[in-house]
């Protein structure tokens, strides 16, 4: 871009006569207050001076050897705003000012609207004075050579930053439309870009492209969005829901290198109608008091799901039964510790065993505690119904 040159000598200067007899000057942009920290901060009123801009006027010789001797322009909308860059085209007017300051005269003000597109590009559109050299966009910014532009579709609503972001409002039927044909042709879909693929120059005119850009949103009607999913393993769900890149209708996509929600003072909170679904390498439920799963059946494997043949074993019921069967089996050691013969011979053997199986009883006993906390059988975590 900017190998490219403009001669504005048109009126040297002398404003551009509009029709209904206001006037616009066009302007070289050469410096701009952004913060306190500029040595004009409190010159133009302090935080009022946010967004002004030091200016020659294009096609006039610049007779002065310091920015801080140039005229200063207001920007004259204060809500949506387009910051120009240094040696960037702006037109300016006169407009009523409020403020008492050294540009007021008859309580008019000079404001300055908007960046002319010399080279219709959203990185820049800077045009040097003849005097410099080398292309100077201001402190910190460079050219970029891999910000493109985007390709419009009829009757959008584009905003295109300096560096590849950009705000789709679009829904028309075009020839580089990708979202739209002639089912959905006239329903809304937004799109929201940060971040565009490099396709090897700074000059085509670029459609979104939800793998290759870094970060995006995507809102749609009745549209199909070709995502490739990270992943495709769904063996919990009866029925894996349909892939990203095959659904066609109203949906929300958020794509990116990594996404991360934080509710800094409330809850997130998921619903959905149908299936709420998960796929990842590993995933992880960490809570600080509980994590809880309600459903009428829950599943712990794809085997489980399609055979319910291995049900979860409920703690103190397990217990109870343990312990009624301990109990009888106590009866039983206790008997063979004074087992004897018909004839009242006591047998040794099963005695002595009869004092071990008691003992292991007892032991086996102590491990269990039927409707209590302190068991070695039960988890004190993990609870189910």
């Amino acid at each position: 871009m900017s190998r490219f040159s403009t001669n504005f000598n048109n009126n040297k200067g002398i404003p551009y006569q509009r029709k209904d007899g206001t006037s616009f000057v066009p302007a070289r942009v050469k410096d701009i207050i952004l913060d306190r920290s500029h040595p004009e901060y409190d010159k133009f009123g302090g935080p009022n001076s946010i967004g002004v801009v030091k200016y020659e006027l294009v096609g006039k010789t610049n007779t002065y050897e310091e920015t801080e001797q140039l005229p200063g322009a207001f920007p004259l909308h204060n809500t949506v705003r387009t910051l120009p860059l240094k040696n960037e085209i702006v037109l300016l007017q006169v407009a009523p000012d409020s403020q008492i300051n050294e540009l007021k005269s008859n309580n008019k003000i000079t404001y300055y609207t908007s960046i002319v597109g010399l080279w219709n590009h959203p990185n820049h559109n800077a045009s040097p004075s003849d005097d410099e050299e080398n292309l100077d966009l201001g402190e910190n910014v460079e050219e970029s050579e891999v910000t493109n532009p985007m390709q419009p579709f009829p009757g959008d609503l584009l905003l295109e930053g300096r560096l590849g972001q950009s705000l789709r409002f679009s829904g028309y039927k075009g020839e580089r439309n990708i979202f739209t044909d002639d089912d959905n042709n006239g329903l809304p879909f937004t799109i929201l870009s940060n971040g565009q693929e490099d396709v090897g120059n700074a000059y085509d005119h670029l459609v979104e492209n939800v793998n290759d850009d870094f970060s995006s949103i995507y809102l749609t009607s009745d549209h199909r969005i070709v995502l490739d999913q990270a992943r495709v393993k769904y063996d919990s769900m009866h029925e894996a829901p349909v892939r990203s890149d095959q659904f066609q209708g109203n949906q929300v996509i958020i794509n990116g290198g990594r996404l991360f929600f934080n509710a800094k003072s409330d809850d997130i909170n998921l619903a959905a109608q149908n299936n709420i679904t998960a796929t990842s390498d590993i995933i992880g439920l960490d809570g600080e008091q509980y994590v809880g799963l309600d459903a009428e059946k829950i599943y712990l494997g794809k085997r489980a799901k399609e055979l319910e043949d291995q049900p979860v074993i409920k703690g103190d019921v397990l217990e109870v039964w343990l312990n009624t069967l301990i109990k009888g089996l106590e009866g039983v050691a206790k008997a063979m510790t004074k087992a004897k013969t018909i004839d009242q011979k006591i047998i040794p053997n099963v005695n002595k065993e009869g004092i071990v199986f008691k003992s292991k009883l007892k032991g086996l006993s102590n491990q269990i505690n039927p409707g209590g906390a302190k068991s070695q059988l039960k988890s004190r975590k993990v609870f189910t119904e």
